[in-house]
């Protein structure tokens, strides 16, 4: 029976867990100053539960999970990787201590082809210990069907407005900047586009004051974090992520599922699930004229863009579905307890 550990406090998604019948618990014990204390407990609760697998994500469950493994004698450490780059340089400390865990750890999991060479590389992780598993996605939990009635919600009364839509939190390297750019290319051929950004994050009034600028603020709708994105992303006659870097976003596989076409930056694993022409377009990172080009393309050609939605939905239920990647993941884990290659 699984069993999961927060080594800081609950996250938004922690109360679903006891629902769905899984052991879960939250130590508080978040940042440095309580690392020690950490660790006893989490030996503690290995000891007790004693698991055949430990699987860590985020730095301090990598170090202190695989520490605590080892002093509990759980054979198999497994370190879930989401990233293919780092976004800030990692410290000589984490480097050592991925380093000193490395003989203890049975293998790196990675969500797309496009990571393997920076955990090779960059976390120095022998090629044979790295298993990529793709991401995947609930299919009942998204409509493909359209359905604007929530762009009310957003003052958006006129609903035969273009939409385009983003899903992404609001940080640097979401590259909002390049989309923003874009936006003002597009209305110039397409004046009543409407552009939903959804997410939040610090540098919403930055983003805020640039489109002010740009003169399109009255064009563009900041939604904040939603929970009903399946619901949004109806709404939309095409999803754009216009990412400076990434690794293999949920939110191009919920819009695909939800057979929105998609305009995408090219970069991670993004290439991985996304077929160039076929279900969207792929453009390079940080070139508005690019990416202002394709979206135009999409929103004057509503055929080409139902087409292309529909292969993107097929592509979803083809090859990355959650039942897929779970089947995957399980497959993965038994591997390597019970020593299969």
């Amino acid at each position: 029976m699984p069993s999961v550990i927060c080594i800081g406090e609950k996250g938004r998604l922690f109360d679903a867990l006891p629902q769905a019948g899984i052991e879960a618990a939250a130590l508080n014990l978040g940042g440095k100053k309580n690392a020690f204390r950490a660790l006893r407990q989490l030996v503690s609760k290995m000891r007790s539960a004693r698991p055949d697998v430990v699987v860590t994500r985020g730095y301090n469950a990598e170090v202190l999970g695989r520490i605590a493994a080892v002093i509990a004698g759980v054979k198999h450490s497994i370190v879930w990787v989401h990233s293919a780059v780092d976004i800030e340089p990692r410290s000589w400390i984490r480097k050592s201590a991925d380093q000193l865990l490395l003989p203890w750890t049975a293998s790196y999991f990675g969500v797309a082809e496009a990571q393997r060479g920076y955990i090779v590389d960059g976390l120095d992780c022998p090629d044979d210990k790295v298993r990529i598993i793709h991401n995947g996605v609930e299919l009942d939990l998204f409509d493909t069907t359209t359905d604007r009635s929530i762009l009310a919600e957003f003052g958006i009364d006129c609903l035969g407005d273009p939409v385009v839509g983003i899903v992404a939190s609001l940080r640097p390297e979401k590259g909002h900047v390049t989309l923003l750019h874009a936006a003002r290319i597009v209305l110039n051929d397409v004046p009543r586009l409407r552009l939903l950004i959804v997410g939040d994050g610090a540098i919403r009034a930055e983003l805020e004051a640039l489109c002010a600028n740009l003169g399109i603020a009255n064009n563009v709708c900041f939604c904040g974090a939603r929970s009903d994105i399946g619901q949004v992303l109806r709404a939309m006659d095409v999803f754009t992520l216009s990412s400076n870097t990434e690794c293999f976003p949920i939110s191009v596989l919920e819009a695909m599922a939800c057979a929105r076409p998609v305009v995408c930056t090219d970069v991670g694993g993004i290439s991985e699930v996304v077929e160039d022409g076929v279900s969207g377009y792929l453009v390079p990172p940080q070139d508005p004229a690019q990416l202002a080009a394709r979206l135009k393309e999409l929103l004057s050609n509503p055929a080409l863009a139902l087409r292309m939605g529909q292969a993107a939905r097929l592509r979803i239920e083809a090859e990355f579905s959650l039942e897929r990647s779970v089947v995957a993941t399980e497959r993965a884990i038994e591997d390597i307890v019970y020593g299969r290659n």
